[in-house]
């Protein structure tokens, strides 16, 4: 293979790299990326995804922690830094994107935009609605765009049950089922996560918010929400919330991070006047046949090795997509390709952090619903109460009481 010239940002100094693989992270490409944040979401789905877009070029990566450092350098021979003020001022890249707990979002978006660079955020967007309008106002003062990797929606099981909905000739959505149940209490959860007292809907259930907000179309006009959990009613290790959104038509979501069944991370259902969509995120291997659930004999394989679409219409069913082997990464892929090409052509990306505010405003109203155990619409001018409010706010020590 070619040896290939790599130029560290500022430091004038050139050296030969030999990449490990024939498909990696070329450091000749058009529009400039740098990382903020190399945990989890930045060594295996955020670099990963970069590999493969071809209008992309990874020019530096920073992180506090010396291992992550020297695992992406070692693995994706990129320039690693200490910390995001270094890697700016010397590779002065023209997208950041940030991995980072979502405490510190908000801090680094704003950094990054002042250093003249647009920005794709990991989900959740940022912590409350006043962090969402500071970051959307300094990236407006920049002239720079804002983009958040809610991916679920661009996964092809999530992706096809929106085709079929926004196809000219659809009938209309009249109701939207999610549900996530997991064995994952949120006290278990190790590192920032665990940290939270409510963290359910906020950290995970956005995808299922955004979800719903996509296919409809729309914010919805008002919500009702109850959260429990192992602590009282002020964590939310459970979570069932009805959305109504225009023309009386409803979504509900349940998330249960108590239950001890079989795995089921993200499934959906959308009712339609003339079918029944679905949606199964994970491993999928069935096989039936007989009468049962249905008013006519059938045999049926399904297979969907990480998950897979499909069509409903009296018993009768039709197969619309299945998830590739890494589904996380390629729709964090797609995402990343859609928002370099709004930041080029100087459009709003469809995962943007405008829509990105109108999820975490759901959201808000969500907890706000469960904490007084009252519907809440969207317009009410209580709303304007909950910009400043912090979610996932960090858990009370033990012993401490809860409010």
């Amino acid at each position: 293979m070619p040896e290939m010239p790599s130029r560290f940002g500022d430091r004038g100094q050139a050296r030969v790299v030999r990449p490990r693989w024939p498909v990696g992270i070329r450091l000749c490409r058009d529009m400039r990326v740098a990382l903020i944040g190399l945990g989890n979401a930045g060594s295996h789905i955020h670099l990963p995804a970069l590999a493969s877009i071809t209008t992309a070029s990874v020019v530096g990566a920073c992180d506090p922690d010396g291992a992550r450092r020297d695992h992406v350098a070692a693995t994706y021979r990129v320039p690693v830094f200490p910390d995001a003020g270094t890697m700016l001022s010397r590779c002065r890249p023209d997208i950041v994107v940030i991995g980072t707990p979502p405490d510190s979002h908000a801090d680094y978006c704003i950094r990054a935009l002042d250093a003249a660079a647009h920005v794709i955020c990991e989900k959740p967007f940022v912590s409350s609605l006043a962090e969402a309008d500071a970051v959307l106002d300094a990236a407006q003062r920049a002239d720079r765009g804002v983009a958040v990797n809610h991916e679920f929606r661009e996964m092809p099981i999530f992706r096809a049950i929106r085709d079929e909905i926004a196809r000219p000739d659809a009938p209309d959505l009249l109701f939207l089922q999610m549900w996530q149940l997991i064995d994952m209490a949120p006290s278990a959860e190790a590192h920032w996560r665990g940290q939270m007292a409510q963290r359910t809907l906020f950290e995970a259930g956005v995808h299922l918010v955004d979800f719903a907000m996509a296919l409809f179309g729309e914010r919805p006009a008002s919500v009702q929400a109850t959260t429990c959990g192992e602590r009282g009613p002020a964590t939310d290790a459970v979570v069932v919330v009805t959305l109504e959104f225009s023309r009386g038509r409803l979504a509900q979501l349940t998330q249960n991070r108590l239950y001890k069944g079989e795995t089921q991370y993200f499934e959906a259902r959308a009712d339609t006047t003339s079918a029944s969509l679905r949606a199964s995120f994970g491993g999928r291997a069935r096989a039936s046949a007989g009468l049962y659930r249905s008013t006519r004999p059938h045999m049926r394989f399904e297979y969907g090795r990480s998950g897979l679409a499909w069509r409903d219409v009296n018993g009768r069913r039709t197969i619309l997509a299945r998830n590739p082997k890494d589904p996380t990464v390629a729709a964090t892929r797609l995402v990343f390709e859609a928002a370099i090409e709004a930041f080029r052509t100087g459009g709003e990306p469809s995962t943007s952090g405008r829509r990105a505010r109108a999820v975490l405003e759901v959201i808000a109203a969500c907890y706000h619903s469960a904490s007084t155990g009252c519907r809440l619409r969207l317009d009410d001018p209580v709303m304007q109460t909950l910009t400043a409010w912090r979610m996932g706010a960090a858990r009370a020590p033990e012993g401490a009481e809860v409010d």
